[in-house]
């Protein structure tokens, strides 16, 4: 399982905040995301929102990004967000594979 990092953002027209469409699919999602995940084969580290700025990051476990490309769409989050999913690594990792250099 690797760690990946889905960051996004929508438009203010489209924040489920302002928008009853979208805030549905908040809303239900809110109920079925782990089930989702799951099926999926994607476990959720962390989720993390900027309302105001209309952006997001969640930190997800899983075999490769088409397997969280594929939960983004099947969850309904890709219907209004722009989504990037990159692969990331914890600091610790990092400081690790620093000291395996030198």
């Amino acid at each position: 399982m690797g760690l990946y990092g889905a960051s996004g953002m929508h438009t203010p027209e489209s924040c489920p905040l302002n928008n009853s469409q979208n805030r549905k699919i908040v809303l239900d999602l809110s109920g079925t995301i782990d089930t989702k995940a799951m099926n999926n084969d994607v476990k959720i580290v962390g989720q993390y929102h900027s309302p105001l700025e209309h952006t997001f990051l969640w930190i997800l476990e899983a075999k490769d990004a088409q397997t969280i490309q594929k939960f983004m769409i099947e969850s309904g989050w890709a219907k209004f967000n722009d989504v990037k999913i990159v692969p990331v690594a914890t600091f610790v990792n990092v400081v690790a594979e620093c000291k395996k250099i030198e």
